[in-house]
């Protein structure tokens, strides 16, 4: 059996447009009671993953209405978040266990 170097495989893929080069995950992070960025800017009408970490010592809820989104994330952890393509606007998100943590945003262009 012939085996194939990463390269080579990582080079079919991107041929097949099934792997995009330029592609990476926006990252957010929550701590100081703050989101960081505020605000994260992907493609319209393309899916995407979003990565969220929380930097603090309590659980937060990564929660979006508009996206349909709420997951719990533990202090000290990451999570991925996988996100339908989105039509242009903007999408408010917020840590629905902290309320008094300013809202961030996922802007669709």
């Amino acid at each position: 059996m012939r085996r194939h170097s990463l390269t080579a495989v990582t080079l079919l893929l991107l041929s097949a447009g099934i792997v995009r080069a330029d592609e990476s995950i926006p990252e957010i992070t929550l701590a100081g009671g703050r989101f960081a960025p505020a605000q994260v800017v992907v493609p319209a009408h393309t899916a995407f993953k979003v990565r969220v970490t929380n930097a603090g010592t309590a659980a937060i809820e990564f929660e979006s209405f508009e996206l349909h989104r709420e997951r719990v994330v533990l202090p000290g952890e990451s999570i991925t978040v996988f996100m339908p393509p989105l039509a242009p606007g903007t999408y408010p998100f917020f840590d629905d266990f902290h309320r008094d943590t300013p809202e961030g945003a996922i802007v669709a262009r």
